[in-house]
């Protein structure tokens, strides 16, 4: 966890900068607050002001991408609307207490809703459709593009994404190995291309785990939260419900990238000017170095030839790649969950919650309950 910059350092506009001594007054009535035994990583207000802090800060650095300044703009503005405190004489203490419960509540409140869209703890690998006569891959490939279905399920999802992506994790280029079984010609291009095989999955960009049962309307809610930031307010209705497994939301990729990918270890930020390139960027932390994983600095995304070739014939449209304005999104909210300290709460709050079946008869563990609870409340008390 980082502390927010100071005024003389933080990358902003005069708009940004203006705001920012009240952002920073915040933090630190926050960290004047830290529960002494626990320290601060259960310390919602001060994880709540920084994820403001460093979300503000992020959008204006990054504002090159189509985005431009819409988000950053979109923030200020809620920033700005917490410090509005009529009830209160202008520079009185309770007026100042007053925008910074308003403030840090407003960095919960993304917090909240970028932890509920992109982290999950994944779930398990869709099992293969076994077939006796094990059709080649031109009979599946053409039986899905005359389909010209969106795909429903995690299992359609993979198998639609396996073929935009030529049966290939998008990020090593390694052959999924379940495929390889069904397909034995993968075997040969494999063996061609000097790759080895791997265990893929379908990843999605904004998470799926959010989307069964009840949680689906607490989904839908976050991920317009989130979009309505970055003025794509429509986008959402598509990712609610089954469309999450559009073909703009998912990538083919190995699972142990995929395990890292969905705790935020790692995420892709786009090559300005160059289409569908992306560097390759991870945490501080650099599990992905530590794990020794092949993961390159920087990718292409295409469309697989074959599939090039069988959509032009059959006149269908080409299936889409991955979104870049979704992997933006994710890669800002990756980015601020970091240098905030929200990713590390999360992770601790949900070993600790591991270690503790009950709650401590002395309250010891009244604030891990108070963290998990806000972390999963359906609304944030706020009025920004």
């Amino acid at each position: 966890m980082s502390s927010l910059p100071s005024s003389a350092e933080v990358e902003l506009d005069h708009d940004g900068k203006s705001l920012w001594p009240n952002i920073l007054s915040a933090e630190r009535a926050a960290l004047k607050v830290a529960p002494s035994k626990l320290g601060a990583k259960y310390n919602d207000p001060l994880i709540g002001i920084r994820v403001l802090g460093f979300l503000l800060q992020d959008l204006w650095q990054h504002s090159q991408h189509s985005f431009a300044l819409i988000p950053y703009r979109e923030v200020i503005k809620k920033i700005a609307s917490c410090l509005s405190i009529p009830e209160h004489t202008v520079g009185s203490e309770e007026e100042a207490e007053a925008q910074h419960e308003k403030l840090q509540a407003l960095g919960l409140h993304y917090r909240n809703h970028l932890i509920r869209v992109f982290r999950s703890n994944g779930g398990p690998i869709p099992k293969r459709s076994d077939h006796p006569s094990r059709p080649s891959l031109d009979v599946v490939r053409d039986r899905i593009i005359s389909e010209k279905r969106t795909p429903t399920t995690a299992g359609s999802a993979r198998t639609n994404a396996l073929l935009r992506d030529g049966y290939r994790c998008m990020l090593t280029g390694q052959y999924d190995l379940d495929s390889a079984d069904l397909h034995p010609e993968l075997n040969d291009r494999a063996a061609a291309d000097g790759v080895n095989m791997a265990v893929t999955q379908c990843a999605h960009i904004f998470s799926e785990a959010a989307q069964d049962g009840e949680q689906k309307t607490e989904y839908a809610a976050s991920a317009m939260a989130i979009l309505r930031v970055f003025g794509l307010d429509g986008t959402a209705e598509s990712l609610a419900g089954g469309n999450v497994h559009e073909h703009f939301n998912i990538l083919t990729m190995r699972s142990d990238l995929h395990h890292l990918f969905d705790h935020l270890e790692f995420w892709l930020e786009e090559v300005i000017g160059e289409e569908n390139t992306y560097k390759v960027v991870s945490s501080t932390k650099n599990k992905v170095f530590k794990m020794g994983l092949p993961l390159p600095t920087r990718v292409t995304f295409r469309v697989d030839p074959d599939m090039v070739t069988a959509c032009t014939a059959s006149e269908t449209d080409l299936p889409a790649l991955p979104s870049p304005s979704l992997l933006a999104i994710r890669a800002a909210c990756s980015r601020v969950a970091h240098m905030s300290g929200a990713a590390e709460q999360v992770e601790q709050i949900l070993r600790d919650l591991e270690d503790t079946p009950v709650m401590a008869e002395d309250g010891g563990s009244a604030h891990l309950l108070k963290s998990r609870l806000l972390q999963s409340s359906r609304t944030v008390n706020i009025k920004a």
